[in-house]
């Protein structure tokens, strides 16, 4: 087994493949399993304490859900997306939330409003370090914050699973040996600082034109900026 932390099973009322399942993309999400790691059935089922059969629903869970590849005659590993499928799905990211933003406008709550106020510190990175985890956390709270609120059901659904594509590969670019400067993570933190107070004043005011404008420009420009590190790199 790597380094990384061990998969713990939640136990609930859910089946016990269920619970693997939710394990392993938990794991996955949260960075403990490299894009491109491949998930091998017989080791998991060990360190898990379970059948391979359970491991194998969950893993076809996780096929399904876009999370993991599976390669005939090999086996599944973790989804590892190329720059050109990074940037169709921000490409649909930016339209999807637009459309969010500019439902949520008209309906969404006080509370939920103020719920993204009282986060909107935590949802940008700083000049330290231990900022990123965090922000990451936070920012990804602030946008399902006003996707829920947009009340659309299928429109919700896509966007959750958008979000967990890029979710484990975004951040900062984690499919490519980058090193993001202080400077430039700063300059990344005030942006998205701004955009989230303008994305927040234009819910607040039922303006759901310039809430969706706002947050498609946000990830817009949030692609624009990881394209020019991951562009540049060269494949491992």
């Amino acid at each position: 087994m790597s380094n990384r932390k061990s998969i713990v099973i939640q136990h609930t009322r859910e089946s016990l493949a269920e619970g693997v399942f939710r394990a392993l993309r938990k794991a996955i999400l949260d960075g403990e399993f490299e894009p491109g790691e491949w998930l091998r059935q017989e080791s998991l089922a060990d360190e898990l304490n379970v059948s391979q059969a359970t491991v194998r629903d969950a893993l076809n869970q996780l096929v399904g859900e876009g999370l993991a590849h599976r390669i005939p005659y090999k086996g599944v590993h973790v989804a590892k997306l190329s720059p050109a499928e990074l940037e169709d799905i921000y490409a649909m990211r930016a339209v999807l939330e637009g459309l969010a933003a500019q439902s949520a406008a008209n309906k969404i709550s006080t509370e939920a409003l103020q719920k993204m106020r009282e986060i909107l510190p935590d949802t940008f990175v700083t000049d330290d370090p231990e900022s990123i985890p965090s922000a990451r956390e936070a920012n990804r709270l602030f946008h399902e914050i006003f996707i829920e609120a947009s009340q659309r059901r299928f429109l919700i659904r896509t966007l959750h699973q958008i979000l967990d594509w890029i979710d484990p590969l975004m951040l900062y670019s984690k499919t490519k040996k980058t090193e993001i400067g202080l400077e430039t993570r700063v300059k990344w933190g005030e942006r998205d600082r701004i955009q989230h107070t303008r994305l927040i004043n234009a819910l607040e005011a039922g303006d759901g034109d310039l809430a969706g404008s706002v947050a498609r420009e946000a990830v817009e420009e949030a692609w624009n900026n990881l394209a020019e590190l991951i562009f540049e790199m060269p494949d491992e």
